[in-house]
């Protein structure tokens, strides 16, 4: 009976190593980029989350989800959440709702994507906004460089975005 109280995540660790692709199955797919890269490729991962009863079987998601999201998560469904520092800044969001409820109600709209030490990217819903310079949007005239990521996966068709709305 442990299964059927037992939530089980599994994910993906910063995309794949992209430099020895194509002589091994790291392959960054549709996207550009891999592993300690501000890309698509180095931070977008597969994640399954099995939860018998409680997460349907064969559901898939959308929603943005961050891996600082789990330990909040968790928090909330292990009843714990008065356990969680105040001291600090906890960058989890809980997404509970999106395990019991499914597609669309994930709590996470953004996130900010570091180069080591440094701001690489802001993604916003499905825009990206590169901080560092990018290849691509060199000499594009485009003063920001901002990808529409449902229709440039690869990041290298900047485009105009006059502003992004945070909650």
């Amino acid at each position: 009976g442990i299964a059927d109280n037992t939530l089980i995540v599994l994910m993906g660790d910063n995309g794949p190593m992209e430099p020895i692709w194509p002589d091994t199955f790291q392959n960054p797919g549709i996207f550009r980029g891999g592993k300690n890269d501000f890309m698509e490729g180095g931070v977008r991962v597969p994640a399954f989350a099995y939860w018998p009863g409680v997460i349907e079987k064969g559901t898939v998601v959308h929603d943005m989800v961050h891996v600082a999201d789990l330990f909040t998560t968790f928090a909330r469904l292990g009843g714990k959440m008065d356990a969680i520092p105040r001291d600090r800044v906890i960058d989890g969001i809980d997404q509970t709702a999106l395990l019991l409820n499914g597609d669309t109600q994930g709590r996470r709209d953004s996130v900010f994507i570091y180069s080591g030490p440094q701001l690489g990217a802001i993604v916003k819903g499905n825009y990206k906004k590169h901080v560092i310079n990018s290849d691509p949007t060199a000499g594009s005239g485009i003063a920001a460089a901002y990808f529409f990521l449902m229709h440039d996966t690869r990041e290298k068709n900047p485009t105009l975005v006059t502003s992004l709305h945070f909650k």
